[in-house]
C-alpha cells in the first residue's frame, strides 16, 4: 500500500505529470476566452471601420486607401509612445520563437494586451497580415504569465509558453491538432519540441472547445467540397505545384526581410514607420482590394467556383499573389502588428488556383476537380516558408474540414521544402535542439569537456574600441552584426552592447552625439582558448550573451566564440562517435 501511495504522490508533485496537464488546461481555458474576445472584437472593429464605405451615401472606394496609414499611425503611437512595448511590433510568432530560445520563456505581462489591441487595429484598417501571429504571441504571454505566477523553473516556462501558443492557434483556426503541432514544430527547421507536445495538445483542445462553444463549429474556411484523391496523375500535379511554390516563398521571405531591414535603418521615429508602411499598403489596395486584411474571404470565393480558365484569370491571380507578398512585407516589416502565417496560406491558395487554371488551359479535363489545388497550394506554401510540413498539412485539413487530400498535401509540402531549405519566414528559428540556447543543459558534459575553445573559435583580428571615444565616431565604422571589445586605459572593460547601440542608432541617432563608448559597454568576460567547451557554455548561460572574445595564454585577443559554434561542434562530435 505504501508503494502505491508513493507513486500517487509523485503524480501530484510539483512539476509532476498531472499538475502540468491541469495547468495546461487552465492556460487553454484562459487563452480560449481571449481568442473569443479577439474574434468578436476584430469583427466589430472591421464593421465599424468599413461602415462609411458600405452604408448609404458611402464614401468613394479610393478613399479607403488612407485607412491603413491611419491604422499604422495608431499602432505606432500605442507601441512606441504610450506603452513602450516594441515586442508587440511585427510578427508575433517570430517573437514567440525568440522568447523560447533566448529569453527563457519570459514574455512581459503588457505584451498580450498591447498585441491584442494593435493587431485588431492593423487588421481592421486593412493591413495585410494574419491572425495567427497576434494570437500565438498573446497565448504565449498568457502561458508565460501563469508559469511565473506558480514560480515554475525556467525549463518548464518554455513548455507552458508553447502551450499558450498552441491554445491560441487551435482556437482561432478551429484546428486543435494543428495548433499543437505548429507550436512544437515551428521552433526548429529540422526538429520539434517533443517535451511540450502533451501540454500543447491539452491546452489546444481546451481552447478549441471554449472557442467553438461561443463562436460556432463551422470550419475557418467553409464551403469546401469533398475532394477524393484517386490517381497518380493528381499526385504528380501536386508535386509540380510544390516545386512551383518555392520561387514565390523565396520572394516572400526576401521581400519581408528587405522591408524589415530598410524600415529598421530608416532614420525616422519608430512610431511613424507603421504609418508609412500603411500608406504603401493603401496604394496596393487601390489596385488589388483582395489583399486587405486576412484575405480568407477571397480564398472562399475562389473555392466556390471562381477557378480561372483563361490566360487573363491566370495573370490576375499571379498579380494578386505578388501584391499580397509586397503588402504583407510593408504591413508587418514596417512594425505593424500581425502575422505572416495567414498571408502564406492566402498566397499558397492563390498560387494553387493559378496552377489549376494552367492545368485546365493546357490539359482540359486531366484533373477531375481543379479547385483541389487551392488547398494543396495553401499547405505546401506554408510548410516550405515556415519549415513546418506536418503542421501545415494538418492545419489546412482542419481549417477546411477535409482530410481526403492528405496524400497530395504531403507530397506538395515535401517538394516545396526540398527546394526551399536555405530560407525561412521566421528568423528566430534554429536548425534543431543542438542549436537552441534553451537546451544548453541537455548536452552531454563528457563530450563538451574533451574539446577546447581554441579548437572551435573563429580566429580573426578584432577591432578594439576606446571607452572614452564618442559613440558617434565608433558608429562610422562598426558593423552592427559584429562584436567589439572595449578597453579603458589599456585594460579590457567589456563588450560594446549592440542592443543599446542599435536602439540608439535606429531610434535616436542624435543621442549618439552625446554618448561615449563606455556608456554602451556591457561587462563580459573573455574566454581562454585552453578552456573546455563545457566551462565556456556555463559562461554563456550565466551572462546571456551570444558571442564572446577569446584570448591566448599571453592575454592577446585571438578570435571569437559564439554559443551556436558550441552547438555545431557538439553535433559534430556526437555524430562522429555514433
Amino acid at each position: 500500500m505504501f508503494r502505491y501511495g508513493k507513486r500517487l504522490g509523485k503524480l501530484f508533485a510539483v512539476g509532476g505529470y498531472l499538475p502540468r496537464i491541469l495547468l495546461a488546461s487552465v492556460i487553454g481555458f484562459v487563452t480560449g476566452l481571449v481568442a473569443v474576445a479577439f474574434h468578436f472584437s476584430l469583427g466589430w472593429a472591421t464593421y465599424v471601420v468599413r461602415l462609411p464605405w458600405e452604408s448609404a451615401g458611402a464614401l468613394p472606394k479610393w478613399s479607403f486607401a488612407f485607412v491603413p496609414m491611419i491604422g499604422g499611425l495608431v499602432v505606432g503611437l500605442v507601441i512606441y509612445k504610450f506603452t513602450r512595448t516594441p515586442e508587440a511590433a511585427g510578427q508575433g510568432t517570430d517573437n514567440m520563437i525568440r522568447s523560447f530560445h533566448r529569453e527563457g520563456g519570459v514574455v512581459r505581462a503588457r505584451v498580450a494586451p498591447v498585441k491584442f489591441f494593435t493587431s485588431i487595429v492593423t487588421l481592421a484598417s486593412g493591413g495585410s497580415a494574419g491572425y495567427e501571429g497576434p494570437i500565438s504571441q498573446i497565448g504565449s504571454g498568457i502561458g508565460s504569465g501563469i508559469s511565473r505566477l506558480f514560480r515554475l523553473p525556467k525549463a518548464m516556462r518554455g513548455q507552458f509558453m508553447l502551450a499558450g501558443t498552441a491554445a491560441g492557434l487551435g482556437a482561432i483556426f478551429k484546428a486543435p491538432l494543428a495548433g499543437a503541432l505548429t507550436s512544437v514544430e515551428v521552433l526548429y527547421r529540422e526538429d520539434f519540441e517533443s517535451n511540450a507536445f502533451a501540454t500543447s495538445i491539452v491546452s489546444s483542445v481546451v481552447a478549441f472547445t471554449v472557442y467553438i462553444a461561443l463562436v460556432g463549429t463551422e470550419p475557418a474556411i467553409a464551403g469546401v467540397p469533398a475532394i477524393p484523391f484517386t490517381n497518380g496523375i493528381e499526385l504528380l500535379a501536386c508535386a509540380v505545384l510544390g516545386v512551383l511554390c518555392f520561387p514565390f516563398s523565396f520572394l516572400y521571405v526576401r521581400c519581408y526581410d528587405l522591408s524589415e531591414t530598410r524600415f529598421a535603418r530608416w532614420k525616422i521615429p519608430d512610431w511613424l514607420k507603421p504609418a508609412v508602411g500603411g500608406a504603401f499598403v493603401g496604394a496596393i489596395i487601390l489596385v488589388f482590394p483582395q489583399v486587405a486584411g486576412g484575405g480568407f474571404g477571397f480564398i472562399g470565393e475562389i473555392m466556390r467556383g471562381l477557378v480561372p480558365h483563361g490566360l487573363f484569370g491566370i495573370l490576375f491571380l499571379l498579380a494578386i499573389a505578388v501584391a499580397k507578398i509586397v503588402a504583407t512585407a510593408f504591413t508587418v516589416g514596417s512594425g505593424g502588428s500581425g502575422g505572416v502565417f495567414g498571408p502564406s496560406l492566402f498566397i499558397g491558395g492563390v498560387l494553387g488556383a493559378m496552377f489549376a487554371g494552367v492545368c485546365e488551359l493546357l490539359f482540359p479535363g486531366a484533373v477531375r476537380m481543379p479547385e483541389m489545388f487551392i488547398l494543396v497550394g495553401m499547405a505546401a506554401f506554408f510548410a516550405g516558408a515556415a519549415k513546418a510540413p506536418i503542421a501545415g498539412v494538418v492545419m489546412v485539413c482542419e481549417m477546411t474540414g477535409s482530410y481526403s487530400l492528405l496524400p497530395g498535401l504531403m507530397i506538395a509540402a515535401v517538394m516545396h521544402i526540398a527546394f526551399s531549405r536555405p530560407w525561412t519566414i521566421y528568423k528566430s528559428q534554429v536548425l534543431n535542439k543542438f542549436a537552441s540556447p534553451a537546451h544548453r543543459c541537455d548536452m552531454d558534459v563528457d563530450v563538451l569537456q574533451v574539446t577546447s575553445v581554441g579548437e572551435v573559435m573563429e580566429p580573426r583580428e578584432i577591432k578594439r574600441l576606446d571607452a572614452g571615444s564618442p559613440l558617434s565616431d565608433a558608429l562610422k565604422f562598426i558593423d552592427l552584426n559584429c562584436i567589439y571589445p572595449v578597453y579603458d586605459r589599456g585594460e579590457y572593460a567589456g563588450l560594446l552592447d549592440m542592443q543599446a547601440v542599435k536602439s540608439t542608432f535606429l531610434s535616436s541617432p542624435e543621442l549618439a552625439q552625446h554618448l561615449l563608448v563606455s556608456d554602451c559597454t556591457v561587462r563580459a568576460p573573455m574566454l581562454a582558448e585552453t578552456m573546455d567547451l563545457h566551462a565556456a557554455l556555463k559562461v554563456f548561460t550565466r551572462i546571456e550573451i551570444d558571442e564572446l572574445c577569446v584570448k591566448d595564454r599571453q592575454g592577446n585577443l585571438v578570435g571569437t566564440l559564439s554559443h551556436s559554434a558550441i552547438f555545431r561542434a557538439y553535433e559534430t562530435l556526437v555524430s562522429s562517435n555514433q
